[in-house]
C-alpha cells in the first residue's frame, strides 16, 4: 500500500470522525501512557515467562468455551496503556488447546461484541471500500469465526470453517475431530472472518494449539525436554492513543523507511513501526526465561504476526530445530549460534536449545533484516524479544539425535514430486489504479468473492506454481512485485529449502513467503476431506482487502485445472 493511499485514507476517516465499534476516533484524545512513545521495558517488561493458560482434552474431548469480548483496560494494560481490544475471554493471548490423536475440540464460541449500527458498518466497509478493489462485501469488524490453522481436519459444517461468519451477540459450537493419525505437533488458531481478520488477530485473538506427543513412542531426550517445554505465542498487538484498534488502515505497512518526520504525517503515525508498540510473547514485552547450564528444553515458536517477518535467535546458542509448521522433520537441523530461525506470519517453528555451560543472561532477539529479506521490505533494527537467564544450577541433558527422531516424520521418506500430475498457479497481485487512489489485492487477478471456486480431485497430487506480481510499467509510480505469505488450509505441501549443511531438503509446511517475481514450487496431496476452504495471502490486512480464493475439494474427476 503506498504511502499516497494511506493519506487519502486517514484524511478521510479523520474528517469524517465516523463511530468506529463504541469509540469515535477523535485526533488529540490520548490516554495515559498510549503515546507512540518508546515502551520502557525496564518498567513494563522483564517479568518471568508465563505459557498462556491451558485447557487440555479428557477422555477424547476437549469442552470449551470462547467469550468474544473487549478486554477490561482497568485491568488489561501494555506499556502502561490502558486497553479496549477484541479478545478470547478478554485475555490479549488464547489459551493453549491441548489434544492427542482422534480427540474431539468442543469449543462453543460466544460472540459477545456489541452489535454495530448500520451506520458503523457502513464506515467501516469504506475504510475497505477506499482502499481496495472488492469483489464481495467483507465482515464487519465485531463479526467473526475460529480457523483451526495448519491442522488437517474437515473444513465444512462447524468444524475447521472459515466461510462462516458470526455476528456479535450470538453463539456457535464447533465440532473439530482431529484424526486418528493427525501428524502431531504445534498448531495455531485465529479469528478468520473475511474483513475482520486483520483487526481482530492484531488485537491479540490467536493462541495455541499443540497434537500432544505420545510419551511412549518419543526418544527418552525429547521427552524430558517437554517437560519444561515453552510456548511462543509471538504477537504483534497494535492499538491507537487510546488504547484501541479500529481502522484497517493501522496495519498497513506505513513508510518504507521509518523517521520521526514521516511517521508524523497523517495516516502513517498509527502504523507498527511508527506507533514503537513492541513484539509481545504470550502478551509479556521481553519475559525472562530461566534455565540450568546444560538444561535442554523445547520452545514452540509460532508467529502470529498479522505482517511481521521474525528471524529468531538467542545469544551464544545453537537452535536445534525438530518441526516446521507442526511437522516432525524426523531429524534434528541444528543452526548455529547466530544463525536465525525465519518466521513469517503464520509460521512455527519447534526448537530445542540447551543452555550455555556459563551463567548470565543472554538475549533472545529477532535480527536486524535487510530489505531483501524483510516481508516489509525495510531494513528492520533488532528487536529484543527476551531474555534467557542461565542460573549457576547445572543439569547437563542430551539432546536427541537425528536417527532417534527419525521414526516421528509424519509422513516418512514421502516425496511428491514424483507423483505429481495436474499443475495449479497462484499468482498473487498488489497493484493500483492509474490515479494511484485505490488498490488490487488480488489471487490469479480476482479479488475473493465465495462464488469463484478452483475445484481440486480428491486424492490428487499437484504442484502448484507460485509468484507475485505489481503494476504494468505504464502505471506511475508503478507498485512493483512484492512478497506475501501463501498459506493454504487442510493440506500441508512439500517445498525444498536449504539446510544447516546449506544442502537442499524437502519440508512439509503450510505457510510459505513468496518473494515474486520468482517461481516457488511446492507439491501437495488432497487427502481425506472433501469441501471448500481457501488460499490467501497471511499478510491478514491484504487477505481482508481480497487476496483470497476458495479451493473445492470434489470427489468426481476435475475436468481441468485452474
Amino acid at each position: 500500500m503506498n504511502n499516497q493511499i494511506l493519506k487519502f485514507s486517514y484524511q478521510l476517516i479523520v474528517a469524517a470522525a465516523f463511530l468506529v465499534g463504541n469509540s469515535i476516533i477523535m485526533a488529540g484524545d490520548i490516554q495515559p501512557h498510549c503515546a507512540y512513545l518508546p515502551i520502557d521495558i525496564g518498567k513494563y517488561g522483564k517479568q518471568p515467562f508465563r505459557n498462556p493458560p491451558e485447557i487440555r482434552a479428557e477422555n477424547g474431548q476437549l469442552n470449551t468455551t470462547f467469550t468474544v469480548q473487549y478486554t477490561d483496560g482497568e485491568t488489561t494494560t501494555l506499556g502502561g496503556c490502558p486497553l479496549k481490544l477484541r479478545t478470547y475471554n478478554g485475555e490479549l493471548t488464547g489459551p493453549t488447546l491441548r489434544v492427542s490423536q482422534g480427540d474431539v475440540i468442543n469449543l462453543m464460541l460466544k460472540n459477545r461484541l456489541p452489535k454495530e449500527t448500520p451506520d458503523q458498518i457502513q464506515a467501516q466497509f469504506e475504510q475497505e471500500n477506499q482502499n481496495a478493489y472488492l469483489d464481495t462485501t467483507p465482515a464487519s469488524y465485531n463479526t467473526t469465526n475460529v480457523h483451526y490453522h495448519g491442522m488437517h481436519v474437515s473444513p465444512v459444517g462447524n468444524s475447521d470453517n472459515v466461510l462462516l461468519a458470526i455476528p456479535p451477540q450470538s453463539d456457535f459450537g464447533y465440532e473439530v475431530k482431529v484424526p486418528a493419525d493427525h501428524p502431531i505437533g504445534s498448531y495455531w488458531y485465529h479469528a478468520h472472518a473475511h474483513g475482520s481478520t486483520a483487526i481482530q488477530v492484531g488485537s491479540g485473538m490467536a493462541g495455541a494449539l499443540i497434537v500432544e506427543d505420545d510419551p511412549e513412542e518419543i526418544p527418552a531426550a525429547l521427552k524430558a525436554a517437554n517437560a519444561s517445554e515453552k510456548i511462543f505465542v509471538l504477537q504483534t498487538i497494535l492499538y491507537d492513543q487510546q488504547g484501541e484498534l479500529n481502522n484497517i488502515t493501522s496495519l498497513f505497512p506505513g513508510p518504507s523507511n521509518p523517521t520521526p518526520e514521516n511517521c508524523n504525517d497523517q495516516g502513517e503515525m498509527d502504523t507498527w513501526h511508527c506507533s514503537r508498540r513492541h513484539i509481545t510473547i504470550n502478551g509479556q514485552i521481553v519475559p525472562i526465561i530461566s534455565m540450568k547450564r546444560g538444561e535442554v528444553q523445547r520452545w514452540r515458536l509460532i508467529d502470529t504476526a498479522f505482517r511481521e517477518s521474525i528471524f529468531f535467535a538467542v545469544e551464544d546458542h545453537d537452535l536445534h530445530e525438530i518441526a516446521l509448521d507442526g511437522n516432525y522433520l524426523g531429524r534434528v537441523d541444528s543452526w548455529k549460534a547466530g544463525t536465525p530461525i525465519e518466521l513469517q506470519s503464520g509460521y512455527r517453528s519447534d526448537v530445542l536449545i540447551k543452555a550455555n555451560m556459563k551463567s548470565g543472561d543472554y538475549r533472545i532477539i529477532d535480527q536486524t533484516a535487510s530489505s531483501k529479506k524483510s516481508l516489509r521490505q525495510i531494513n528492520e533494527p533488532e528487536n529484543l524479544l527476551a531474555i534467557l537467564r542461565v542460573t549457576e544450577e547445572t543439569d547437563d541433558m542430551a539432546l536427541p539425535t537425528s536417527k532417534e527422531m527419525a521414526p516421528l516424520a509424519p509422513f516418512g521418506d514421502t516425496d511428491l514430486r514424483n507423483e505429481a500430475v495436474g499443475v495449479q498457479e497462484v499468482v498473487f497481485k498488489l497493484g493500483q489504479d492509474v490515479k494511484g487512489k485505490k488498490n488490487y489485492f488480488q489471487v490469479n487477478y480476482r479479488a475473493f468473492n465465495p462464488d469463484h471456486i478452483r475445484q481440486l480431485e480428491l486424492g490428487s497430487v499437484d504442484m502448484w506454481s507460485l509468484t507475485t506480481v505489481g503494476d504494468p510499467a505504464a502505471i506511475p509510480n508503478a507498485i512493483p512485485p512484492t512478497p506475501h505469505v501463501f498459506h493454504i488450509h487442510v493440506n500441508p505441501f512439500q517445498w525444498e529449502r536449504n539446510g544447516p549443511d546449506g544442502k537442499p531438503q524437502m519440508v512439509w509446511k503450510d505457510t510459505l513467503l513468496v518473494q515474486g517475481p520468482a517461481v516457488t514450487n511446492i507439491y501437495t496431496k488432497y487427502r481425506d476431506y472433501i469441501g471448500k476452504f481457501v488460499i490467501h495471502c497471511h499478510i491478514l490486512d491484504h487477505e481482508d482487502l481480497g487476496m483470497m480464493e476458495v479451493q473445492e475439494v470434489v470427489n468426481t474427476p476435475v475436468a481441468q485445472t485452474h
